[in-house]
């Protein structure tokens, strides 16, 4: 289970594929995504996912973000998080959590990355964090890492509004609690004595 927390972890995790997308993905960015059909959005959806392109993602994203669809509202969220460039920003907070490093050092981690994210940014994750919550209501499959990824980008939103100090982050509301919220169910998708259960536990306790 621990091997399964790392690879979605891995923030390079997308970027192998990187070359085996980008002219499929050229060729989607010269059409309008909001004029291709259902099966073509999720196809480029995807492909924007597997090469890791931030911009892809959030035209992808832009032509997905709308949707009632309970079955693309996770992948949709996916996007918008991707799009805010959480993988990246946050890849030493991810490998120390990975790692099951301290609070502190988890902590510092979120402190330094939080200045790379754009009010644009912190926009996309509260977008994928209501995309989320909608595909719950509506009875759609959300997975581990979509609830996680998420989560720890709600922490920087919570980081914001404690005005950028990670030691004032409040967890009883707001982006916070959600965000909790959203590391409890990815905890809860893993058997309750695994090593990734553990990891992540450990991680939300620390907030």
């Amino acid at each position: 289970m621990r091997r399964t927390l790392l690879l979605f972890l891995c923030v390079g995790i997308f970027l192998s594929c990187e070359g085996v997308f980008t002219t499929s993905l050229v060729e989607w960015a010269q059409r309008d995504p909001s004029q291709l059909n259902r099966a073509q959005k999720i196809n480029f959806a995807q492909e924007a996912l597997a090469s890791g392109d931030r911009d892809s993602m959030e035209k992808a994203y832009d032509a997905l973000k709308d949707t009632s669809d309970p079955t693309l509202q996770p992948l949709a969220a996916e996007l918008a998080v991707g799009a805010a460039g959480v993988k990246d920003a946050l890849s030493t907070v991810l490998g120390k959590v990975a790692a099951g490093s301290s609070e502190d050092e988890i902590k510092t981690a979120l402190q330094e990355a939080f200045e790379s994210f754009s009010e644009k940014d912190l926009t996309l994750i509260m977008e994928a964090s209501a995309l989320l919550t909608s595909a719950e209501s509506g009875g759609g499959t959300i997975t581990a890492d979509q609830y996680f990824i998420t989560g720890v980008g709600l922490l920087v939103v919570a980081l914001n509004d404690a005005g950028g100090d990670v030691t004032q982050i409040d967890t009883s509301t707001g982006a916070g609690q959600k965000a909790i919220d959203f590391l409890t169910k990815a905890k809860d998708q893993f058997a309750p004595d695994s090593e990734a259960a553990k990891l992540l536990n450990d991680f939300s306790g620390y907030f």
